[in-house]
C-alpha cells in the first residue's frame, strides 16, 4: 500500500496484518514537533532488529506539509513499514504517538478507523433540503432520488396532501407514544403546516431509499419546529436524538459539521447502544464478559463478535494457545505485551468489530467488554 489520504476498511486490515519494522506516528503540523518525532524514530529504528533508515525516505520525500506556520491543532497519522506508506489527516481525537515495533500501534489504527466512521446530516430547509454524507473530516452532498422534492415549493407543485391528514404517518424511533399527526385546515398556518408535513414525509421516503441497509447515524439540522415535525414522521432506524437547532442556510461553513460532531460525541453511536442492550443478561448466559482474561482467550479462539475498549485500558501478560492459558503480568520491571491489543487484533482478523469507546459508553464504565459468538468454558488463568 502506497497512498496518501486514502483509507478504506481494506487498508485498515492491511495495517493490522503488516510486518515490521512498523513506524506509527501521529504528530501535528509544527515543524519542530515533526523534527523531534523523526529523531525519536531514528533512535528506535537503530535499536530495532532489521530497522533501516531507508524507511524514512518516503516520509521525507512525501513532505506531508509540516511547516512552522501550520495549524497546531491539525495532525497527520503516518504508517510506514517495508510494504506500507500511508498518511492520513486526523483531528485531536487521535492521540499523539511515535512508535517503532513489529506491528503498527493498534490503538492508533482503531482511532484512525473511527475517523472514517460515516454519519449523515439532514439539513432541513423549506428552500433547499440536503443530505450530506460525512466523516469527522469530510462531507459531500448526496443527491435526492429523481422525483423527490428538495424544497417546500417543489412539494407543493406535486401531489397535494389530504385536506385533513388523519391517515396519520407512521413514526420512527423518535415517535414515542404518539399515535399519529393530525393537522386541520382552519387557517392559513394550518394549511402550510399540512403542506410542510407532506414535504417532510417525502423527505423521509427519499432518505430511506438512499440509506437502505446503512447503519450510520442520521442527524437532523433545522429550526426547532421542523425538527420536531420530522422526528414524528421519521422511519430511519438510527435517527440521533435531539438534532441540531439552527437554520442550515444560516450556519457558516463548517459550523454545522462541528455542531453535529459535538452532538454525536455526547451520545454513543446508536448501533453501539443496540449491541450493548441487555449486556448483563448476556454476561449471565456466557455470551459476554467484562473479565479481561476471558476476553483475551475468546479473541484468540475467534469467538469475539464485538470488542470495546477504553483508550487507556491495558492488560499485560501472555497467552498460551496450546493450553489456552492466560498469564497476567503487571510487573513494571519485566513488562509484557498488552493482551488487550492482541485481543483487538485477533477480533478484527476473525471478522469481528473492535472499537475504542469513552467510559460513559461502556457498561458500568468498565475498561473492556466483549460479546461472544457463542459461550465456552472459562479459560485457564495463571
Amino acid at each position: 500500500m502506497n497512498s496518501t489520504e486514502q483509507v478504506t476498511p481494506a487498508s485498515i486490515r492491511e495495517l493490522i496484518d503488516a510486518k515490521g519494522p512498523c513506524i506509527t506516528m501521529v504528530v501535528n503540523h509544527q515543524a519542530a514537533v515533526f523534527k523531534e518525532a523523526l529523531n525519536r524514530v531514528r533512535v528506535e529504528l537503530g535499536r530495532h532488529n532489521g530497522g533501516s533508515m531507508a524507511l524514512l525516505e518516503p516520509i521525507l520525500e512525501q513532505n506531508p506539509g509540516f511547516r512552522g506556520s501550520a495549524d497546531a491543532k491539525s495532525s497527520v497519522a503516518i504508517f510506514r513499514c517495508p510494504e506500507v506508506m500511508l498518511t492520513v489527516p486526523v483531528d485531536s481525537s487521535v492521540r499523539p504517538v511515535v512508535k517503532v515495533g513489529e506491528t503498527f500501534d493498534l490503538r492508533t489504527i482503531l482511532a484512525v478507523s473511527d475517523q472514517l466512521t460515516p454519519f449523515y446530516i439532514l439539513a432541513l430547509s423549506q428552500k433547499r433540503t440536503r443530505l450530506l454524507e460525512c466523516t469527522r473530516r469530510f462531507s459531500k452532498e448526496v443527491p435526492f432520488p429523481a422525483g423527490f422534492p428538495t424544497s417546500l415549493a417543489d412539494a407543493m407543485q406535486t401531489k397535494k396532501p389530504d385536506h385533513v391528514l388523519d391517515n396519520r404517518s407512521s413514526g420512527g424511533p423518535s415517535t414515542g407514544s404518539m399515535k399519529g399527526v393530525l393537522f386541520g385546515t382552519s387557517s392559513d398556518r394550518e394549511a402550510k403546516d399540512e403542506y410542510l408535513l407532506h414535504f417532510l414525509m417525502q423527505v423521509d421516503k427519499a432518505v430511506n431509499i438512499l440509506l437502505k441497509g446503512q447503519e450510520a447515524p442520521l442527524v437532523v439540522v433545522g429550526v426547532e419546529q421542523e425538527i420536531a415535525m420530522y422526528q414524528r414522521v421519521n422511519s430511519y432506524w438510527r435517527l440521533a436524538e435531539g438534532g441540531v437547532h439552527g437554520a442550515p442556510d444560516g450556519l457558516e461553513s463548517g459550523e454545522m459539521h462541528a455542531r453535529v460532531l459535538e452532538l454525536l460525541g455526547r451520545q454513543p453511536a446508536g448501533w453501539v447502544s443496540e449491541v450493548l442492550r441487555d449486556f448483563d443478561k448476556k454476561v449471565g448466559s456466557g455470551r459476554a464478559s467484562v473479565q479481561r482474561h476471558e476476553i483475551v482467550a475468546a479473541a484468540f479462539q475467534g469467538r469475539v463478535s464485538h470488542l470495546f475498549l477504553q483508550d487507556n485500558a491495558h492488560y499485560e501478560g501472555t497467552y498460551d494457545p496450546v493450553r489456552q492459558e492466560v498469564t497476567h503480568n503487571d510487573d513494571p520491571e519485566h513488562p509484557a505485551a498488552d493482551l488487550l491489543d492482541a485481543a483487538a487484533r485477533e477480533t478484527l482478523k476473525h471478522g469481528g468489530v473492535a472499537r475504542l469507546l469513552p467510559a460513559a459508553a461502556m457498561p458500568n464504565g468498565v475498561p473492556a467488554c466483549a460479546l461472544f459468538r457463542y459461550a465456552a468454558e472459562s479459560p485457564n488463568v495463571a
